[in-house]
């Protein structure tokens, strides 16, 4: 995978990613003010965050709806591990 790199341009700055998963994540993660209410890193921590939730998940995760789910609660997840996001997510969601 390290021959493909996925760019997107954000405010005249280029970030790389591996996936376009991480890409996708980002995007949600602007959308939903992540950039405005905690800078562009912790826009990327959100990013790193959620996409480490989602690559370790056994389940089909509706990304789009983790990646609303993390950024409505990102004060209380962003230290939080992955497999306590993830239990907690799918309990509220009820699946």
């Amino acid at each position: 995978m390290s021959d493909i790199k996925i760019q997107v341009i954000y405010k005249d700055k280029t970030y790389a990613f591996e996936y376009s998963s991480q890409a996708y994540i980002f995007h949600t993660g602007i959308y939903n003010e992540m950039d405005s209410k905690y800078g562009i890193e912790g826009l990327l921590e959100y990013t790193a965050l959620v996409h480490e939730c989602y690559l370790s998940d056994a389940y089909r995760t509706p990304l789009g709806e983790l990646c609303d789910y993390v950024a409505e609660r990102w004060n209380e997840m962003k230290d939080m591990g992955k497999h306590e996001i993830l239990e907690k997510f799918y309990t509220e969601i009820g699946l």
